[in-house]
Order: structure tokens, then C-alpha cells, then sequence
């Protein structure tokens, strides 16, 4: 997650030494070819698993038949959704209200779709200080807020797991799902309760960034300014999750359980018959394919793929019912998010206009 500006370009000009372009390199180009083949050969076997046996008419009925009430609670669904994902930044950021959050999270929603990153994150970090929030509290609160974020997501396949193992019994995929993103959410949490504790190494970064931002650029500020502004960035970063990380982090496991809510929803709607086994199994295996999100597009056709493999393996859903949740589900979570992020930005833009001058 970048978070000031300055560093963002230090990292750029970092990325095109000769040291980042042979760490890069390190990783033979054969075996990286053969791991993206063997990447595409999987998702292209769970895709036809999918679509094997789909009836796309009834796929486009289910879809264009969806009644008014159900688009409303589908509204509904997605504002609670949006409200949950929006908790952390209103939490951890100093004096941001609530629905400035939401705004801030849905406008950088939809950036982040059609634009290459960090635009989202420029986006967030110009609207926040439009708005009056300190450099710092604003760079603070992105960095833990995405961090917790993720923390959620990684961890997301154990709780499926453990959800799974109890209700219905052992399942192998889902274990090792949850101990390979487990680990990752482990390590990432524990990475973080460290940083937030370790203001001396705050302060010997922010030295060794000054100093080789020096030799890049000599009138570039030095290590005592870089030291300060790291040691201030640590500091506030350290006192809000004292005061409200705990909060932040259930949010963000209210997440999960919301996501897959949503999902369920969606494919209650296109017709899937709901009982207990069945619902135990379409909520674990959205939670154990919930990383998968983090792929450009939200894992378009990855996700949708091992999520219909996991629910054809367990219940008598059928796939074109799958098939059409699905779809509905990218629409209420992808689309609708995008014309409301990029309406909200359109005013934003207006708003700060009219306010500056």
C-alpha cells in the first residue's frame, strides 16, 4: 500500500536500478512460463467443468427476471456491504465521518477497476485532504485499513474451513486453503502488530530513506526530516490501532460473512432451493475462495470457476443455477459499485472545485 507520494517515486526510481532488475531475475523465465501454463490449463479445466452443461437461455431468464423487490434488497445488501467495507478508513482515520469513508472506499472502488493502481490510492489521499485530514492521518489510516483488509481476506479460508470441518466434516482442499492463506494472514498480522510497536525502526527507515534519496537527488530533504515524518507516521498509526483496531478488524470479519451473504442472496434469486447442508457449503466455499478477489477483476472466471467446483462437489446445484447467481452476484458487486464510485467522483470533483476557488 503506498501511502506518501515521495515514497511511491522512490520506489520507482529504485525499481529501475540494476540491483531490482536482477532480483527480478532470479526466477528462471522457464519456470515462470511453465507456472502460468500450468495456471491457465487449471482455470480452463474448471471453466469447462462449469460451462459443461450450461443452458444459457435459462441463464439469461434468471437474469432479466429478477423481480423489483429483490432489486431493492440487493440495493440494500450492497449499501450494508459498502458501509462494512468503509468501517476501518472511518475508524482509523482522525475526524472522518462516516459517510465521507463510504465515499472515499467507493470512489477508489471504481478507479481501481478501470485504472492501474496506485490511482486509487492518489484518488483517496488527494479527497481526504480535500476534505481537511492531515497528510499523515490520511496516509496512516489507508495503510492500515488495506492492511487489515487484507488481513481479513487471507484469513478467510480458515474460517471456512474450520466452519466446514464442524458442520459437515474433513475436506482436503479446503485444508490446505486454509493453511497456505492462513500462514499469509498470520504473518501479515504479526508484521503489522510489530510495526505499529517499533518506533526505532521507524526511525533508522526513515535515515536510510533520506540518505538514499540524497544520492538520487542531493536537494531532496535529508534523514532527519525523512526520520520525522516516519516516526510521526508510526506514531499515529500506533495510537489509532490502541485505540480502535479491534474494532477495525471485526469489521472486517463481519466482511467475510457479509460477502458471502451477498453471494447467497444472489443465487437464492436466480432459483437455488436453500437448506442447511446445502447453505453450510455455499458460504464455507466462498470463504475459502474469498483471496481470490484480490486478482484483477475480483478473479473473474478464477473465482467462479473453483467456487462452482467446490458447491457441484458437495450439493445438487445445478450449474446453470451457478452460473446465473454468479453473474448477478458481478453485477450487484462490481458494476453497480462502478457507476456509483465513478457519479461519486464526478461530484467530488465538482465540489472541491467549487470549494477552492
Amino acid at each position: 500500500m503506498v501511502t506518501w507520494l515521495p515514497i511511491s517515486r522512490l520506489e520507482a526510481v529504485a525499481g529501475s536500478t540494476p540491483t531490482h532488475r536482477a532480483a527480478r531475475r532470479k526466477i528462471p523465465k522457464p519456470l515462470l512460463r511453465v507456472g502460468r501454463l500450468l495456471l491457465v490449463v487449471v482455470v480452463g479445466w474448471l471453466l469447462l467443468r462449469l460451462l459443461r452443461g450450461v443452458d444459457w437461455s435459462e441463464v439469461g431468464y434468471a437474469l432479466t427476471h429478477l423481480s423489483v423487490w429483490q432489486i431493492v434488497v440487493l440495493l440494500v445488501a450492497m449499501l450494508i456491504r459498502r458501509s462494512v467495507l468503509a468501517a476501518p478508513l472511518a475508524l482509523l482515520v482522525a475526524g472522518l465521518s462516516y459517510l465521507r469513508a463510504m465515499v472515499n472506499d467507493v470512489a477508489a472502488a471504481a478507479v481501481a477497476m478501470i485504472a492501474p493502481s496506485p490511482g486509487d490510492v492518489v484518488l483517496r489521499l488527494a479527497m481526504l485532504r480535500s476534505w481537511g485530514v492531515d497528510t499523515t492521518d490520511a496516509a496512516s489510516g489507508l495503510t492500515l485499513s488495506t492492511l487489515i483488509y487484507y488481513v481479513a481476506r487471507l484469513a478467510a479460508p480458515l474460517l471456512g474451513f474450520a466452519i466446514f470441518w464442524a458442520a459437515r466434516g474433513f475436506y482436503a482442499p479446503f485444508a490446505w486453503s486454509a493453511l497456505l492463506f492462513g500462514a499469509g494472514a498470520a504473518a501479515l498480522l504479526v508484521g503489522l502488530l510489530y510495526a505499529v510497536r517499533a518506533e526505532r525502526t521507524a526511525a533508522t527507515i526513515g535515515r536510510l530513506l533520506g540518505r538514499l534519496l540524497q544520492r538520487v537527488r542531493p536537494a531532496s530533504q535529508g534523514p532527519a526530516s525523512w526520520e520525522q515524518r516516519l516516526v510521526s507516521f508510526q506514531s499515529h498509526s500506533a495510537e489509532r490501532m490502541r485505540r480502535r483496531g479491534w474494532l477495525a478488524v471485526l469489521s472486517q470479519l463481519l466482511l467475510v460473512f457479509v460477502e458471502a451473504g451477498v453471494l447467497v442472496l444472489c443465487l437464492a434469486f436466480v432459483g437455488v432451493e436453500l437448506d442447511g447442508p446445502t447453505l453450510v457449503v455455499m458460504v464455507c466455499s466462498f470463504m475459502v475462495v474469498y483471496p481470490l478477489t484480490g486478482l484483477p477483476l475480483m478473479g473473474a472466471g478464477v473465482l467462479d470457476a473453483t467456487y462452482a467446483a467446490f458447491v457441484s462437489d458437495h450439493t445438487a446445484v445445478e450449474a446453470t443455477d451457478l452460473v446465473a447467481g454468479l453473474l448477478v452476484w458481478r453485477v450487484a458487486v462490481q458494476l453497480v459499485p462502478v457507476i456509483v464510485g465513478l457519479l461519486t467522483v464526478v461530484w467530488w470533483r465538482r465540489t472541491a472545485g467549487s470549494a477552492s476557488a
